[in-house]
């Protein structure tokens, strides 16, 4: 759960938590390789375990999981044939978990007409292409998904430098961030149930027909589920996307269901920007876990999720990003804008930067029911971990100011998958031989029989296009044409 504390309680509890704020350039990990046939691998820094802070010592992991957290004085007898990691005073955390992105979009930009239309939505209905509910008008103009491997490489390139280690979306490749979905392939480490809408377009033609809770009951509105999956996959839905009747009637519908099903399986809800003050309220007691995109929430519909009430009913929040036409391009720039909405940088802040950090972290990973698999610094969960770069004492506040530059190295299962050269001082472990730009990669890509291999000046080049989300921001320079980050009014009709 989150504790709503102010964002200056969570400054990192170690010797030194008062240094004044380190230049960009200090701190650097250095590789060192492990004996011959060892399968131990050691990452020290300051570890954050909790939202109290960081404490200084070592993650030792074996077979792709967490074997033991080794507190500062015992690193140097457990070191032996084992890799070792040393990132000095930086910041190791559990790797983010983003459990909402609908990844076969997110390579297109929303474009200028179309930002200048935001916002004019009350519903999803009113700006999904073929909803059969809006003004054409009206209509986003997008591309359909693509299952393009090369493509779908970039989009999950793109989140694995800024720190994610899984991802729950609509497309995948493997050998790179974990994944969860629906879809029954190999690229899917992880069964989800993340059918976008549960009520189909019949359903919600009947449900806009409603003018109140007691119309027809709620038997004749249950969500719709995913039948080629396994029974107790956790099921994540958008829910209540909207501002209007019938986004708070999906809310009350899917809840009734939730209310009468929770032993089955976990549940989560995707934006929930409609729900009153009641589901609010039963969200909590019902252990549903609310999964946010601000900046998607505001670009479409001009408010999000009444964060301030879901800390008072003791909701668990996860934060995703949704997808780049609308929403962020990685969690850190999420994360950033959640903090100017209900953070330090709101004026009255509701959530502090550890708040933000854990629902970046193990939140993800609940919402999803993988919290006995992944997003703790914990034994025996797997070592899905990002190491970045401190910059002052509190490793929260340092989150929030990163982007993928600081972020000096992301593992999957205790393996080394990306990081930054600047980070690195000496050699990195063999395998990791693509460059882009500062950036490795130590993956190998999927086969040439899907679109690849390619070259990786391609990826380089393809970064500064101006039709393509970028991987990275060049020289923290803002990214181009992303959804500003701002609660907006809702338009008037033009008489």
């Amino acid at each position: 759960m989150l504790t709503g504390v102010s964002p200056d309680s969570s400054a990192a509890q170690e010797s030194d938590s008062d240094d004044p704020v380190i230049a960009a350039s200090a701190g650097m990990c250095r590789f060192t390789a492990g004996g011959s046939g060892s399968e131990r691998t050691l990452i020290i820094g300051n570890l954050l375990t909790g939202m109290g802070g960081a404490r200084y010592g070592a993650v030792l992991i074996s077979g792709g999981r967490i074997v033991e957290l080794v507190p500062e004085d015992g690193i140097e007898s457990i070191t032996g044939d084992a890799a070792v990691f040393d990132c000095g005073r930086n910041y190791v955390s559990p790797g983010l978990i983003n459990p909402h992105e609908h990844t076969r979009y997110s390579f297109q930009m929303l474009t200028a007409q179309d930002r200048e239309k935001l916002p004019v939505y009350a519903h999803r209905d009113e700006w999904i292409p073929d909803s059969g509910f809006g003004d054409g008008a009206d209509k986003i103009r997008y591309k359909e998904g693509t299952y393009d491997a090369k493509t779908l490489f970039w989009i999950e390139l793109r989140h694995l430098l800024a720190g994610t280690t899984l991802i729950a979306g609509s497309g995948a490749v493997r050998g790179l961030a974990k994944n969860a979905g629906s879809r029954q392939r190999p690229e899917y480490e992880y069964s989800a149930d993340i059918r976008t809408f549960p009520f189909g377009p019949d359903a919600m033609q009947r449900i806009r027909r409603l003018r109140s809770f007691t119309d027809p009951g709620t038997e004749a509105f249950r969500p719709e589920l995913s039948e080629d999956l396994p029974p107790r996959a956790p099921y994540v839905p958008h829910v209540a996307e909207g501002t209007d009747l019938a986004a708070r009637f999906e809310g009350r519908f899917f809840l009734d269901y939730v209310a009468t099903h929770k032993s089955l399986r976990r549940f989560s809800l995707i934006h929930g920007v409609g729900l009153d003050s009641g589901d609010i309220g039963r969200l909590g007691h019902l252990d549903v876990t609310l999964i946010w995109s601000p900046r998607s929430n505001v670009a479409l519909y001009g408010e999000t999720a009444d964060i301030p009430a879901l800390l008072r009913e003791n909701v668990r929040i996860a934060i995703g990003t949704d997808w780049s036409v609308s929403g962020s391009y990685n969690m850190l720039e999420e994360l950033r804008c959640a903090a100017e909405l209900y953070g330090s940088g709101s004026g009255s802040p509701a959530l502090s930067s550890a708040d933000l950090w854990q629902m970046a972290t193990g939140n993800g990973a609940y919402a999803l029911g993988l919290e006995a698999v992944t997003g703790k610094l914990e034994a025996g969960l797997a070592a899905d971990i990002m190491v970045f770069r401190k910059q002052s004492g509190d490793p929260f506040d340092d989150l929030l100011r990163a982007t993928a530059q600081e972020v000096l190295a992301t593992f999957v299962d205790g393996r080394l998958r990306s990081g930054n050269h600047e980070g690195f001082s000496g050699a990195l472990p063999d395998g990791c031989r693509f460059n882009v730009g500062a950036y490795f990669v130590c993956a190998e890509l999927p086969d040439a029989a899907r679109g690849l291999p390619f070259g990786f000046d391609e990826v380089l080049q393809a970064n500064r296009k101006e039709d393509i989300v970028p991987l990275y921001r060049e020289d923290h320079r803002p990214f181009p044409n992303q959804a500003e980050c701002a609660v907006r009014t809702r338009a008037s009709p033009q008489p």
